[in-house]
């Protein structure tokens, strides 16, 4: 099986290491590797273990950054709310604080009953003359 994280590749290492260490005598010039791999190996276990921490740590300050963000817009949209209610919601002065203003020059005005039955008649008449 091959080793794909660190922690694997750490118990491979130290299993490499336990199984070799009774037989290092056995094989002439493995010693000073075989010292290199056990020192290596030393030094790793509390990289890979300050990592995992690092991460945890990392995990609990970006949910403390979604939670502040979350209420910091909250409480933003309730400041911008009573500013304008103050000084009126199209002041362009609320852009001054960041604030944007309401355009409503975008916006139609609801129809009367009038204008509808108006609107209705005009596009029956029209509908015979586009079937010619």
């Amino acid at each position: 099986m091959k080793a794909n994280s660190y922690s694997d590749k750490i118990d491979a290492f130290q299993t490499t290491v336990d199984n070799l260490e009774p037989d290092v005598a056995k094989y002439p010039g493995i010693a000073d590797i075989f010292d290199e791999m056990k020192t290596l190996l030393a030094n790793l276990r509390p990289a890979h273990g300050s990592v995992e921490a690092q991460r945890g740590n990392l995990r609990v300050a970006v949910q403390a950054r979604r939670n502040l963000a979350i209420r910091g817009v909250q409480v933003h949209r309730r400041l911008s709310a009573l500013v304008a209610a103050h000084i009126g919601f199209t002041n362009p002065v609320l852009a001054t604080y960041g604030i944007s203003p309401e355009n409503n020059a975008n916006r139609k005005g609801r129809r009367t009953k009038k204008e509808l039955e108006a609107k209705k008649a005009a596009e029956a008449a029209a509908a015979p003359a586009m079937a010619a």
